[in-house]
């Protein structure tokens, strides 16, 4: 069984993730027009809106994993790991937008 202070970080560690993703979106989408390499593309748009459906989701995880963050910790890193993924989605359309 694993120490009690790495079921604890669980939550804050989704929370974090949540909290960058759906920022960065916002952000991305109140400062920037999209870069002439997506023209003026839906999938642009749908990526935005996806990086911060999927942090406002996130926020629900980390919520849900704190109830019980000693029962629901493997669940919690499986979300830990899959909230990567818009992250890097949404900071890989930030720099696109920053070099055009």
């Amino acid at each position: 069984m694993e120490a009690d202070g790495a079921a604890s970080k669980i939550p804050v560690v989704l929370m974090a993730f949540a909290v960058a993703t759906a920022s960065v979106g916002i952000n991305l989408a109140a400062t920037r027009a999209p870069p002439p390499c997506f023209g003026d593309s839906a999938y642009y748009h749908l990526a935005l809106v996806g990086s911060f459906l999927s942090g406002v989701a996130q926020v629900a995880a980390a919520v849900w994993v704190a109830d019980d963050p000693y029962g629901r910790h493997d669940i919690g890193k499986k979300i830990a790991y899959a909230s990567i993924t818009p992250l890097a989605i949404a900071v890989g359309l930030t720099g696109a937008a920053l070099l055009w």
